[in-house]
């Protein structure tokens, strides 16, 4: 199975970072719940959002930042990922791991539901679109990947025809994988992405989440 490369946190991180964001948005408002009492020590909404910023805040604020422009950038050019690709890759996983129930096992490792795995997916497919688009692979590239590397391909090496698609697929991740970062920081500008918390603009954080393979 493979691993969407957004090389981002995984999901049950980022779900973790939501909930975060829900106790800020609480605690902002005056509200300091203590959530823990251990012996003489209280631990309170507050504390726990306090540390939690500290160790996951970058990474997931840059995770909502960079979902946020892939939606926008979609709409803007129209693009979609449809319900048939979907389901292809969701039955994808489903074969990957066996049975309908190893599945529900995954997703519970995950702590997500199959929706909300969609929806990630969703994501996930539609900045893969935006990336094919803005960097396509040539034939080019490919006759000049095959004839470069024909030696390590077998003895004899197998017909051009009869690898061209397995090579493609290899290029377009590379090609995903080394534009992901200017590409966003490209959307970043044109979006027009303010960081009000300075602490959260780091560059060196792309903002790419994966979900693992099952």
């Amino acid at each position: 199975m493979k691993k969407f490369d957004i090389s981002m946190l995984t999901v049950a991180i980022l779900v973790t970072g939501l909930a975060v964001l829900g106790f800020y948005q609480s605690w902002a408002k005056g509200n300091d719940p203590v959530l823990v009492t251990a012996g003489d020590t209280s631990i309170t909404q507050n504390q726990l959002y306090g540390e939690m910023k500290k160790t996951y805040g970058k990474q997931t604020i840059h995770e909502l930042v960079a979902e946020a422009l892939i939606k926008q950038e979609a709409k803007a050019q129209n693009v979609a990922v449809t319900q048939e690709d979907m389901n292809k890759e969701i039955d994808s996983m489903k074969k990957q791991v066996g049975s309908p129930e190893a599945f529900q096992n995954y997703l519970k490792s995950m702590g997500m539901t199959e929706a909300q795995l969609r929806d990630k997916l969703n994501v996930l497919m539609t900045r893969d679109k935006l990336l094919d688009k803005a960097f396509p692979v040539t034939e080019e590239q490919i006759k000049t990947y095959y004839d470069t590397n024909k030696a390590q391909l077998g003895s004899p090496a197998p017909e051009f025809d009869k690898v061209k698609d397995q090579i493609k697929m290899m290029l377009t991740d590379q090609n995903r994988s080394q534009n992901y970062g200017t590409w966003l920081n490209t959307l970043q500008d044109k979006h027009k992405v303010e960081w009000n918390d300075p602490s959260f603009d780091d560059p060196s954080v792309p903002g790419e989440e994966q979900i693992p393979a099952p």
